[in-house]
């Protein structure tokens, strides 16, 4: 059967003048609908941090005012902008956010709008009737616009329950259209015929191609408070409503007297509101309210739908409600008390480091079902510094005090003196009701945790910031006396003292410079120097120079330690402790043995096991071989040109980090971790000897400053040099040493910036050096202390003799510049060992998700040539360049990829949420770092 493009749509017009009129609805509503571009720079209750994208709708043109979702006005702070049809851009600020349903208001000033028409769109809540058809024009799927096209099939379908850690709606019927709408359609509007909003997009259905939209009866209402000025009042009595059907309520008890009654004040409707939840401790709970009650009256008014409850509670702010509720069979009167829904909604917000807290949301109160009150934080992290999820907590004590506001946490950290560790009792707001307290302990740095209270202010849509300083200096530290556990095993009796040099390390790092990826790190390291309070650790714990790290002694005594030293290629550190703060304990510095490791040779390896209880393993060292790690992008320290002793011992892997020492008790190799790949660890024997002049540099009170070639060695058999060039002449030579291995080292990369950049070559082959045959790793050592070495390599099928200086391996990062949501400082050494040139020297370390800088372009690994076509060569220029910019500003920033591909971003900057800081190396604070 052939279709007739004359039948009637469901608003009475054919199909031919119905295209013709939807056409012109459309064309006249573009200048109305904005696309949002917005970004919540913390993390808030329900919505997490980072940058999205919505729509809205202008629905007062006079005093520019966009109507879209609450999870895009969003609950905390937000920054934000429209951008209209014709890509003319306006900042928002938002003014209004509904504490329970999903709409909100942002404002711009008309007034600055220079090349658009404003038009507003009408909020017509009575037009939403099943059947209508209706358009949706939005910013869906991220297009600019986009024209769905649908008919309304049901309007009063209940909220979905959309799941934790997400916004749920409640109290209100849902509009359903199937119009398969998807990210940025949120806030769009549904649009009758005649051009009026009759709804607006709220959720979607991932199983189906189904829409969820909120009706407009409350939206308007609110609106024409906040056109009149006048105050939004919001009530509630913390109950929630669910709608069911005759046929279901029937089997709740109601009898047929109530069930006419409702259908005669009612006709519109199928069915009446079910109690589905009481919030405990609110004033539903108190007066009696229970899940299962079917709400009959309230004040004398048969109420059936949720436009009428609303208004009921709305106007009935802080007075009491008469509420007629049917429970079984029988009629139950009950006088409820009406709050002021706003109050339950938080609007300050404690910032601590990376961690924010707030009190407790009705939102979330009402969806895991406790009690709306008490301090709730979705990060610990920071403070805590165990590697906890993002996931809502309730704080329950700090420092032994109870907490039940944001305004006594505030009075409680400002007691809590810098870098001390205080006892903390929390649980997940999920295990509220199953007694799963835990306990742990925060510490709170004042430099790195910086406190600061943020109160929202909704006329100028920022959260106005109070930055506490009024902290406690750090408190002294009283000496701890411990005890170490002991082997009883009279075999390994020599391993006792041994016993007595491992301590556990831990690492927290609050920023992500030098290419770290990881926020808290934990292992065991030795003590080297029982008098200075020196330690040796592996670099994989230690991964950063900024960084907060403490030592704690036999499971026992917690202290703080410094960094001092980080090898630049050795997958070892070392820091330190005073050892002032460990009163008489008898701790034992490892005794270094002279005995370099060779395979065959019989070994005990002490470890620590995930109890912290000493192992001792048995081993033969099975081979020597360098460590092969992988290159990363983008690049992050990896250790090379090493070689470590392997075990025979298969359970020696499941350690990373152990002593292997000789008959005596001697340390003759650390046993560490280093990184292979990207989720691949290898572990081995580093020769203690590595140790060594690192370690004499800091018992001389000196810093330690190894020369290098700045070159990565990897390994060539004798087989390939000679397929290169090697004469039989040198090969003859080269097998008669007294090596046990047939092979030589190549040059695999040269690092930028070297002194040996342009001397040596990649694939040169290393003959000799100072008129030595090289035949060992070791056998590279004398560029760590010669400032020229010559060195003969084979390049091309000649020798050539090179002059070759060295380069100080000094420590590259002094200084970080923070602006506009992302970290720079000149480039590290790996970054250095990855390119054949450098750009510039500003070297973007880390970009925030939720800022600026990853909304316009900025990533980890750019360089940054100018700003604001100021030339930048060095981290100093860049500090001074960014200095000089303008807030709420857009900033011309030229950058060059790591894949060489240049480019020019526009950043703009907000300083109230990303402030421009610089932070610098400070050997003298407690620290190693400071602000300026």
């Amino acid at each position: 059967m052939s279709s007739n493009s004359n039948t009637a749509s469901s608003d009475g017009t054919t199909g031919a003048s119905a295209a013709a009129s939807w056409q012109e609805t459309i064309e006249s509503k573009l200048n109305s609908i904005v696309s949002i571009k917005f970004i919540r720079p913390f993390t808030f209750e329900t919505e997490s941090r980072g940058t999205s994208q919505a729509t809205g709708f202008i629905v007062d043109a006079s005093n520019g005012i966009i109507l879209t979702n609450r999870h895009v006005v969003s609950a905390g702070p937000v920054v934000a902008r429209a951008i209209f049809n014709n890509h003319e851009e306006i900042e928002l600020k938002a003014i209004y956010r509904d504490p329970i349903h999903d709409f909100g208001f942002f404002k711009f000033d008309p007034a600055l709008i220079k090349h658009t028409k404003l038009e507003e769109i009408v909020l017509y809540p009575e037009g939403a009737k099943v059947g209508v058809d209706i358009r949706v024009i939005g910013n869906n799927a991220g297009q600019k616009v986009s024209i769905l096209a649908s008919s309304i099939s049901l309007i009063d379908r209940n909220v979905p329950e959309l799941g934790e850690m997400t916004y749920n709606d409640s109290n209100t019927f849902y509009i359903q259209a199937s119009t398969n709408g998807s990210g940025g359609s949120s806030g769009s509007p549904m649009i009758n015929i005649a051009g009026q909003a009759v709804a607006i997009v709220s959720a979607g259905l991932t199983k189906a191609s189904t829409d969820l939209y909120l009706p407009l009866d409350r939206v308007k209402c609110i609106l024409e408070c906040i056109q009149a000025q006048t105050e939004v009042k919001r009530g509630t009595i913390q109950t929630t409503f669910q709608y069911r059907s005759y046929d279901e309520v029937r089997r709740l008890g109601i009898s047929d007297t109530v069930e006419n009654n409702v259908r005669q004040d009612v006709p519109s409707g199928v069915g009446m509101m079910v109690v589905k939840t009481v919030l405990p401790d609110g004033p539903g709970h108190i007066a009696g309210l229970e899940e299962g009650d079917v709400l009959y009256r309230i004040n004398g008014k048969t109420v059936a739908h949720f436009v009428l409850l609303e208004e009921l509670l709305d106007g009935n702010v802080d007075q009491t409600l008469d509420i007629t509720v049917i429970r079984g069979d029988t009629s139950k009167d009950v006088k409820v008390n009406v709050q002021n829904l706003h109050a339950l909604e938080p609007s300050q917000m404690l910032q601590v480091g990376g961690t924010t807290m707030t009190n407790l949301s009705f939102q979330l109160a009402n969806y895991y079902r406790v009690p709306a009150s008490g301090v709730i934080t979705n990060w610990l992290f920071c403070i805590l510094e165990e590697a906890t999820a993002v996931k809502p907590y309730l704080l329950k004590s700090i420092n032994g005090k109870a907490v039940a506001n944001i305004t006594q946490v505030v009075d409680i950290i400002k007691t809590i003196g810098n870098n001390e560790c205080v006892p903390v009792k929390y649980f997940h707001i999920s295990e509220y009701y199953d007694n799963c307290l835990i306990d742990g302990s925060i510490k709170i740095s004042h430099l790195w945790n910086q406190v600061a209270l943020y109160t929202r202010n909704d006329c100028t849509g920022l959260w106005a910031k109070e930055s506490i300083t009024d902290l406690p200096p750090a408190r002294d530290i009283e000496p701890t006396n411990v005890i170490f556990p002991v082997i009883k095993n009279a075999d390994v009796t020599k391993l006792k003292d041994v016993v007595h040099s491992i301590v556990k390390v831990k690492c927290m790092i609050p920023i992500f410079i030098e290419g770290n990826v990881s926020r808290v790190n934990a292992g065991y390291g030795a003590i080297i120097d029982a008098k200075k309070g020196l330690v040796v650790v592996g670099r994989e714990t230690i991964s950063s120079t900024a960084c907060r790290i403490t030592i704690t002694i036999a499971g026992t005594a917690i202290i703080p330690a410094k960094l001092r030293f980080q090898h630049p290629t050795a997958s070892y550190a070392i820091v330190q402790y005073d050892p002032k703060h460990i009163g008489t304990t008898k701790v034992q510095a490892i005794k270094l043995s002279e005995k370099v490791l060779e395979a065959g040779d019989s070994v005990r390896m002490l470890a620590m096991s995930r109890y912290e209880t000493p192992v001792c393993l048995n081993a033969q060292v099975s081979n020597i071989l360098p460590i092969e790690t992988m290159s990363f992008e983008p690049p992050r320290w990896r250790s090379i040109n090493v070689e470590v002793a392997q075990l025979d011992n298969p359970t020696a892997t499941d350690y990373g980090f152990g002593i292997i020492v000789d008959e005596n008790g001697d340390a003759q190799a650390l046993w560490l971790e280093y990184i292979k790949a990207k989720k691949a660890m290898g572990v081995g024997g580093l020769s203690v000897q590595a140790l060594v002049p690192a370690l004499r540099a800091l018992q001389r009170d000196e810093e330690p400053e190894p020369r290098s070639l700045k070159a990565e060695i990897t390994l060539i058999t004798i087989v390939k040099a000679r397929q290169a060039g090697l004469s039989n002449e040198r090969s003859n030579e080269l097998q008669s040493t007294a090596s046990t291995r047939s092979q030589l080292y190549q040059i695999k990369r040269i690092e930028a910036l070297s002194k040996a950049q342009g001397v040596l070559q990649e694939l040169d082959i290393v003959v000799s050096i100072n008129g030595k045959l090289v035949r060992t790793l070791e056998d590279f050592d004398a560029q760590f202390t010669n400032p020229i070495l010559e060195i003969v390599v084979l390049r091309d099928s000649q020798e050539h003799t090179l002059q070759v200086e060295t380069t100080e391996s000094k420590q590259e990062v002094e200084k970080v510049v923070c602006w506009a949501g992302a970290l720079f400082h000149a480039p590290h050494k790996t970054v250095l060992q990855q390119s054949t040139t450098v750009p510039s020297g500003v070297y973007c370390a880390d970009v925030v998700f939720s800022s600026y800088s990853y909304e316009y372009g900025m990533a980890e690994g750019h360089w940054v040539t100018h700003v604001n076509d100021i030339a930048t060569p060095d981290i100093d220029s860049f500090e001074r360049a960014v200095n000089a910019c303008q807030d709420n500003e857009y900033v011309r920033v030229k950058v060059i990829s790591s894949k060489a591909k240049p480019n020019v971003l526009t950043i703009k900057t907000c300083y109230h949420y990303w402030p421009t800081r610089t932070l610098v190396k400070d050997q003298e604070s407690a620290e190693g770092w400071r602000y300026i």
